[in-house]
């Protein structure tokens, strides 16, 4: 199995393979083909290559599945993504469109390790004892403002002036 062969085409076909099996238990070719946009030649072409890295089973002309390695890229790539929208949505307050998008693209390449830290970001956020960190509701008005002046980043009771 070559699991680091894998493309960001190739993994968002795992994650799409892995929800329709959630759903429909039962994944067919064209059901990728319709989810994805694409024809099904285009599916069958990148299910091939699913199958040489030991992703995915498939009996001849019959229903896909994950294998055990398969369903594993999958949920953690679903829960890549998951943790980077609700970043997105939570604290930069992005559209949930556009976090769900951009959380898409940026799950295939964000490290190991940035990902930790964005997990920890969000775990030192719910400790905090408001509802909404104060520093995030500065933040919500200071995009919300036009002239930013008077805006303090700062939650702490001391502020600062700029000079």
């Amino acid at each position: 199995m070559l699991m680091s062969n894998l493309t960001p085409r190739k993994e968002d076909y795992i994650k799409e393979i892995y929800k329709l099996a959630e759903k429909n238990r039962a994944v067919r070719i064209k059901d990728i083909a319709q989810v994805m946009g694409v024809r099904a030649p285009t599916v069958v072409g990148i299910i091939s290559l699913l199958k040489e890295d030991g992703l995915v089973a498939q009996e001849p002309y019959g229903y896909l599945e994950l294998t055990q390695p398969g369903r594993e890229k999958a949920k953690s790539l679903i829960q890549r993504e998951q943790l980077i929208r609700r970043f997105f949505e939570d604290v930069l307050e992005l559209p949930s469109d556009e976090a769900k998008e951009n959380a898409c693209a940026i799950e295939h390449y964000i490290s190991l390790s940035c990902l930790e830290r964005l997990v920890s970001f969000i775990e030192f956020l719910h400790t905090c004892p408001y509802e909404k960190p104060k520093f995030l509701e500065h933040f919500r008005q200071f995009l919300n403002s036009k002239d930013a002046e008077g805006i303090s980043c700062c939650c702490c009771s001391e502020v600062t002036q700029k000079k």
